[in-house]
């Protein structure tokens, strides 16, 4: 588990976290209307799929397997009769199967039958799929193939559309996020809130109290000033995905760095509005009371983490998933650390940036024929997210990698265990929220249930504090600002992007060190729109208005 999460986390980001973490995926068609008849594979002969892969230094596979032959691959060809085959192994660094598809786009190689993409890919290469003639939209497929199950998940998180809509057609199968998993809390040392006597904060101001006594009261006891409030990242933003501070631009009323929607409907860009100006000044003034570590503007995610379970500092923001990774590694008590819900601002305002709707799609080759087999392969795996009971894999993905079988029960802490085998899987739709009935599978195994193979597998391959997190995160669900603007990126945001980007680190930071006052954000604004922001708005709330007016919806 140790390992997955430390590979997952550091090589893709949340949307590799997905597949990591997600316990219940395991791939078996039971009592759907796409279901094999038993004993024999749906699709004889078995229909062959293409796809690419950009491996990752974890992405090892055990016993001679192959990315074309392996337990995943396996599975495919004798339970559904689909033959998964590997067109691309490419390395996830330096945008390499980016640039294959841009080269294969103007040499004219054919395509792979199917193309994942990432969230951050998507904006900026589905247009030229698009306009390429190259790929093919799914309307029509989704509306003959779809399973009844399968379209209600969509039904029930239409958003997800949004990430593959162009001209008026919807060029993707997204996959569905599960609607918390990226949202941050806080994670505090209870241990040193004990030893100064003080209680989890439940405003801006006892939180401030906090960081003050992690400061300058000595709570780790060593008798040296040699700590600090608040762990932050801000090498490349102010809300990344550890070490974010979401939670005070949230307690005075906005957020930056995206897309929010106005109450009259439109959409405008967080880091201009004056809000986000009275949050970096009481930034800055943290910044100047030392509650901040004085280096934050140079430190990534990782290290701002590391800063947090090093004991350098006390209090850090990110995802519920941290009590799994890194903070279970912290070399520490148990009960040291703890996660907490944010607390609210001066005027009882609050709100936090939210987990993507979707952390990727899939695209198909125009002229590929089989999208019959691609959603029996998709109601597949989606199932298992329902944690059907007789699932081939509801132990987990392949024996010998992430779990072995002993005495006729399955393990999960041995010597080798690795859980990426799962990313050999041709489709993994996603955890979609709104569909489970129930409590979620973290709040009955926290509560100590063991029914299920699900249940079991969570709780054997995850911490309490991993649990408790998960948990926390959920109860602040609704004070999730979700980015509004999820589409391809617009004309003039390919031109002017990077610049405005930059003038925009560039005055956060400023204010933030104290070297300009928040005042500056006017004239920060004033720049943002005169050297495109004002057009690119236009352009977004035009995007924003098409997709609500589309009538290529499949229903």
């Amino acid at each position: 588990m140790r390992k997955t999460w430390r590979a997952a986390v550091a090589a893709a980001g949340i949307a590799a976290l997905l597949a990591a973490c997600v316990q219940s995926a395991s791939p078996k068609p039971q009592g759907t209307d796409s279901a094999p008849s038993a004993g024999k594979p749906p699709f004889d002969p078995p229909v062959a799929i293409t796809t690419a892969k950009a491996l990752r230094d974890n992405d090892k596979l055990l016993y001679g397997d192959t990315p074309n032959d392996n337990p995943i691959t396996r599975w495919a060809k004798e339970k559904l009769g689909i033959i998964q085959t590997y067109k691309w192994i490419v390395t996830d660094q330096n945008d390499a199967l980016a640039g294959k598809i841009r080269l294969a786009l103007t040499s004219g190689e054919e395509l792979p039958d199917v193309l994942f993409l990432n969230q951050n890919e998507i904006p900026d290469l589905l247009p030229e799929l698009a306009r390429s003639g190259r790929i093919m939209s799914v309307e029509e497929a989704f509306d003959a193939y779809a399973p009844k199950r399968v379209k209600e998940a969509y039904e029930k998180n239409p958003e997800v559309w949004r990430t593959v809509t162009l001209e008026g057609k919807r060029w993707g199968l997204p996959q569905i996020s599960d609607g918390v998993l990226g949202d941050p809390i806080l994670w505090i040392r209870q241990d040193w809130l004990d030893r100064m006597k003080l209680k989890a904060p439940g405003t801006l101001d006892e939180l401030e109290a906090v960081l003050d006594a992690f400061t300058n009261g000595d709570p780790d006891g060593n008798g040296r000033k040699d700590t600090v409030g608040l762990a932050v990242a801000g090498q490349n933003s102010l809300n990344g995905w550890m070490g974010d501070v979401s939670f005070l631009f949230g307690a005075y009323g906005d957020q930056p760095y995206q897309w929010n929607r106005l109450e009259d409907g439109s959409l405008a860009y967080g880091s201009i509005q004056p809000e986000v100006g009275q949050a970096l000044e009481k930034f800055h003034e943290w910044y100047a009371k030392g509650y901040v570590d004085p280096d934050f503007g140079t430190r990534d995610e990782q290290q701002a983490a590391e800063l947090f379970a090093s004991g350098g500092a006390g209090v850090i923001s990110g995802p519920g998933w941290m009590g799994g990774w890194p903070l279970s590694e912290a070399d520490l008590p148990p009960g040291a650390i703890r996660p907490f819900p944010y607390p609210i601002g001066p005027d009882g305002k609050m709100s936090r940036v939210g987990t993507r709707n979707s952390y990727g799609a899939y695209f198909f080759r125009k002229g590929f024929t089989r999208m019959d087999a691609v959603f029996a392969y998709w109601d597949a795996v989606y199932g298992a997210y329902l944690e059907e009971p007789d699932s081939d894999f509801r132990y987990g993905y392949g024996e010998g990698y992430d779990y072995i079988m002993r005495d006729g029960e399955p393990v999960y802490d041995f010597p080798g265990v690795n859980s990426t085998i799962s990313n050999y899987l041709l489709f993994a739709p996603g955890a979609p929220p709104h569909v489970r009935k129930g409590q979620s599978i973290e709040s009955r195994v926290i509560q100590g249930y063991r029914r299920t193979p699900y249940e079991k597998k969570l709780a054997a391959t995850s911490s309490k504090l991993y649990l408790e997190g998960r948990l926390t995160a959920e109860m602040q669900r609704g004070l999730s600002r979700v980015e509004q603007f999820d589409g391809p990126l617009t004309d003039t945001m390919r031109q002017k992007w990077p610049l405005l980007k930059k003038l925009e680190k560039e005055a956060f930071l400023k204010i933030a060190y104290g070297k300009s006052p928040a005042s500056s954000l006017q004239a920060f604004r004033e720049q943002w729109l005169a050297y495109g922001g004002e057009q690119i708005a236009k352009e977004v709330n035009d995007w924003d208005r098409m997709v609500h007016s589309s009538s290529a919806k499949p229903e």
